[in-house]
């Protein structure tokens, strides 16, 4: 009679200890936050761009976290709050670029790729040299 009732504790404890061990850190783990990951290239030649300052923030400014792009142009955000946030991306000699209205949703991963404009690239339209002139006039 003992040994049935081991039996049946046994058999009702193992898939609780299971399900305990499925959810990891036994219990005490946080709910799935979202993990958002990106590439940042130039617009011009399509290359990867290190050394960009990533911006997020929460659209209502609650929470505000900054990466910068690897020498790949990527960068990886490990968690972030659910729900609308917005990106800014910066870097000397570029155009700062801005994308609002992305919404982060429990568990799901999202991947963004983002062009920045090269201001040189901007300037080059105004370009003088003095052969212009010449056949102008």
């Amino acid at each position: 009679m003992r040994g049935k009732k081991n039996y049946l504790l046994l058999a009702a404890l193992l898939p609780l200890s299971l399900l305990t061990k499925a959810n990891g850190d036994n219990g005490t783990r946080k709910s799935t936050e979202p993990v958002l990951q990106g590439c940042v290239a130039d617009a011009g030649t399509k290359k990867p761009v290190q050394g960009v300052t990533v911006s997020i923030s929460t659209s209502k400014g609650q929470e505000k976290k900054e990466f910068t792009t690897d020498a790949s142009g990527n960068f990886k955000v490990p968690q972030m709050p659910v729900g609308e946030v917005i990106i800014i991306l910066e870097k000397k000699g570029y155009k700062t670029t801005r994308r609002e209205g992305i919404i982060i949703k429990e568990g799901v991963s999202l991947k963004m790729s983002f062009d920045i404009t090269n201001m040189q690239l901007e300037e080059e339209g105004d370009v003088f040299h003095p052969f212009f002139r010449m056949m102008e006039g």
